[in-house]
């Protein structure tokens, strides 16, 4: 079979790494020579979280799943946009938004569409009070519809380090995975469309780099 895309358009979501630009994130790369001559890039330091990254439960338990111990279709699927305009995001907040419209296996994307707008350095720090909350209530309402991922714009996942744990544990415990550190939503143009983000393969590991898109109808 032939998929033709000719009706659909692929939105970019993910956020260009830029080596040297941050310190908490870094990315440092060498450039270097193969055997056969050919240019190689040795990636000197980095982590899991820098850049557009899918994080799953190793990241949150101790002894958690790691990237390839799940299955790729968590990875994609039918995707909802939901749209926060309000500062402290409930499960009222979610019921009333996207609660007619919501699905069981949805990928949620969380747009912040508050007007608050940040710089890339101001997006790495962790909780920032400028930005929009999720609430536990919150993460208990999408845990109960069964979603399977989490893309998350520039929204706090509690209002402190206490709250913040307790919506990991939430959504992770029940194999909920989550996209951080995205680009590009204001694009989307549609209520439903289609969510892929791809992890790199590696055992073991607690998040991993990806290429996120979203695929939505022209």
């Amino acid at each position: 079979m032939i998929l033709s895309l000719e009706k659909y358009r692929v939105i970019d979501i993910s956020s260009t790494v830029v080596p040297g630009e941050s310190v908490d994130r870094p990315f440092a790369i060498q450039k270097a020579l193969l055997q056969d001559k050919t240019f190689r890039y040795d990636i000197l330091k980095t982590h899991s979280h820098v850049g557009t990254h899918v994080e799953v439960a190793a990241h949150f338990y101790e002894g958690g799943k790691s990237i390839t111990d799940y299955p790729l279709e968590v990875f994609y699927g039918p995707g909802i946009l939901f749209s926060i305009k309000e500062m402290k995001v409930t499960d009222k907040t979610c019921e009333r938004v996207i609660g007619r419209e919501i699905r069981e296996g949805d990928i949620v994307v969380l747009r912040n569409d508050t007007g608050i707008k940040l710089s890339k350095q101001e997006v790495y720090l962790e909780g920032d009070s400028k930005l929009p909350t999720l609430t536990p209530e919150a993460g208990k309402w999408l845990a109960e519809k069964k979603v399977k991922m989490l893309v998350l714009d520039s929204i706090r996942l509690g209002e402190d380090i206490e709250k913040t744990r307790e919506f990991h544990n939430i959504l992770m415990s029940k194999d909920v995975v989550f996209v951080e550190i995205v680009d590009n939503l204001d694009k989307i143009t549609k209520a439903r469309f289609f969510v892929m983000s791809l992890p790199y393969k590696v055992r073991g590991l607690d998040s991993s780099f990806c290429r996120a898109i979203i695929i939505e109808e022209k």
